[in-house]
């Protein structure tokens, strides 16, 4: 079984981030391990297409969370099947015994591994023993934007 690369595309990560409980975008930008800008532009498209709706909650602390809507869900799961095979081949590479093909997929998915391992598709201690990731960069709660959270 061969899976063409980039067949995920990054909004789909955030579809799946959203579905997994991730509400606000620095939430999903921390779990994703990316800019907080460039979620900010997926959920502007996600919106623009009827994938998810924006919200605003807290009486004195306002602040914009995203849930999915019935499409947003759908595709979500089918972003979560998608991400279930990548997971099995990247297993199925690892038994066989081909690093570069491991490696190759690791690259390939890169923000996806927090979502693997989000759902349970991935082990963390497996992953860092096969290929040696860091598991801080993956986990990593490290304030993205600077400022202080009151959350």
């Amino acid at each position: 079984m061969q899976i063409q690369t980039k067949f995920m595309d990054f909004e789909e990560a955030v579809l799946l981030a959203i579905a997994n409980g991730l509400k606000t975008p620095k939430d999903i930008a921390k779990k994703l391990n990316v800019k907080l800008e460039d979620v900010k532009v997926a959920l502007a498209n996600l919106e623009a297409r009827g994938f998810v709706e924006r919200k605003v909650r807290g009486l004195l602390f306002k602040k914009e969370v995203y849930e999915l809507t019935k499409e947003g869900f759908e595709r979500a799961m089918k972003a979560k099947e998608k991400l279930m095979r990548v997971a099995d081949e990247i297993k199925d590479a690892y038994e066989r015994g081909d690093t570069a093909r491991v490696e190759e997929i690791v690259a390939s998915y890169s923000y996806f591994l927090p979502l693997m391992l989000m759902l349970g598709l991935l082990d963390i201690m497996w992953l860092s023993s096969i290929y040696g990731v860091d598991t801080y960069d993956i986990d990593n709660d490290t304030d993205i934007d600077g400022d202080f959270d009151f959350d």
